[in-house]
């Protein structure tokens, strides 16, 4: 890679993720699914600003109205607006699969990189462990822990984070497996460097492209559980909004009042899509053999 030179006339490395940024933005998938996320998140974000009527707010004189001017999305069977629950419920849904993803990746990364680093002994027992976690598909495990700890936001936040784990673990172990027979990691050996000081210098900068990846689609997958987790009434509690909770109390109206799940649905699939779509944009930029 060729050093920028910078005013004082030292030559300076770009910033790696400005650098995948600006190739992200030069696919036109990655740069439809970032700025369709962006419009998500700023809706989320803004969403006291934009809505003139609270979440929670009932309208009893407004009940399982239609799509309008004054309630663009309608309203639910208890006259709360349906365009406020759904931005509600998107920022809950973003929170929850941003805080999986942060523990995930840390938690997940953390172990499969001593897994991967050190093998032997240390690698058997935590892949046993993994194992033995994923013999369970994620949404089950997700379910099952969920409904042992209660509903609310930071079970979810838990139950998700450790159904995700395994995948990660096993994904980086196999990385770093690869990045420890590298030459530099032997003569970083040789000089005396740390098994930490390894780890972190050389093991976690060649581990972040495959980790952003992992991510992107890791979020996608916690926004979808989480919805799961609350259709099935072990995730976000009533009467806090939430994509799942509109959807699994609209089916009651499917035939009478269809907005009650075509909006929320609609909210989640673009969420996910784009989400996914940044997953593989973000592959293919990485991806060595097109550099």
């Amino acid at each position: 890679m060729t050093l920028a030179p910078s005013p004082d006339g030292v030559a300076r490395r770009p910033n790696r993720f400005l650098a995948i940024l600006r190739a992200l933005l030069r696919e036109p998938i990655g740069c439809t699914a970032l700025v369709i996320l962006a419009t998500v998140l700023l809706l989320a974000l803004l969403a006291p600003l934009i809505t003139q009527y609270d979440p929670l707010f009932q309208d009893r004189r407004a009940v399982l109205k239609a799509p309008s001017l004054a309630h663009w999305f309608g309203t639910d069977d208890i006259g709360r607006d349906v365009f406020s629950r759904v931005l509600y419920g998107t920022r809950i849904s973003l929170l929850v699969g941003l805080l999986v993803v942060t523990f995930t990746m840390l938690i997940g990364g953390m172990i499969g990189l001593i897994s991967g680093y050190f093998g032997g002994w240390t690698d058997m027992i935590i892949q046993r462990i993994v194992e033995a976690l994923d013999t369970l598909p994620s949404l089950v495990l997700s379910l099952f822990i969920a409904a042992m700890l209660g509903p609310s936001v930071r079970n979810v936040v838990i139950a998700v984070t450790l159904a995700q784990i395994p995948r990660f673990v096993r994904v980086v172990r196999s990385e770093m497996i690869k990045v420890r027979a590298q030459d530099f990691i032997a003569a970083s050996r040789v000089i005396g460097a740390s098994s930490l000081r390894i780890m972190l210098t050389h093991g976690v900068p060649n581990l972040i492209p495959t980790m952003l990846v992992m991510g992107s689609l890791s979020f996608g997958i916690a926004i979808m559980t989480e919805a799961a987790l609350s259709f099935l009434g072990v995730g976000t509690p009533p009467p806090n909004p939430s994509l799942g909770t509109m959807l699994a109390q609209g089916t009651r109206f499917i035939g009478i009042a269809s907005w009650l799940i075509v909006f929320p649905g609609l909210m989640l699939t673009i969420s996910v899509l784009a989400l996914n779509l940044i997953g593989d944009a973000l592959r293919d930029v990485l991806d060595p053999r097109r550099r």
